[in-house]
């Protein structure tokens, strides 16, 4: 009877090891179909690289501000996004000009010759290593403040003289 008992625990034992074990086993990933997102791309094998704001010689710091500063002029573009009282044509120039103020406060974190690494840097990079383009239809291109961009927003035209209709 003890036997027969250890027998069974023993059995018990095995079946709880290897149920354990392929719950560990990792699935097969499947391919995205066109027109999705792809769960995980595949790793390359590439050795660790330093930043390129590192190969540049700028610091963490340096770094931490510059990404301060562009949350908080997203964070503006959403408030000039969200006021109803402006129009349009006053939301892209308020837009323009947050844009420009935050390009200017992040170039004066760092030197020139420190930008111009870093582009090299990350020019180089991007060339070596291609990254695979996946189309969007799904996402068509959109303002800042989503909305669609059209002929007139892009190229304006000269107001049609008094008297006349516009075509």
């Amino acid at each position: 009877m003890k036997r027969l008992l250890s027998l069974v625990g023993s059995l018990a034992v095995g079946i709880t090891l290897s149920a354990s074990l392929c719950a560990q086993t990792p699935l097969p990933q499947r391919t995205p179909s066109l027109g999705t997102h792809p769960v995980t791309l595949p790793k390359t094998t590439r050795p660790h690289q330093e930043p390129c704001w590192q190969e540049a010689g700028i610091s963490k710091a340096a770094m931490d501000q510059r990404k301060q500063i562009q949350q908080n002029a997203r964070s503006q573009v959403e408030a000039v996004c969200a006021d109803s009282s402006l129009t349009l044509q006053q939301k892209q120039q308020r837009i323009r000009e947050i844009h420009q103020q935050a390009h200017q406060e992040s170039e004066a974190l760092i030197t020139p010759e420190q930008q111009q690494a870093m582009k090299a840097c990350q020019q180089s990079r991007a060339s070596a290593a291609p990254h695979p383009s996946v189309p969007h239809p799904a996402h068509p291109a959109t303002g800042p403040c989503g909305e669609m961009p059209s002929a007139t927003q892009s190229s304006p035209k000269e107001p049609a003289p008094a008297g006349e209709e516009p075509q």
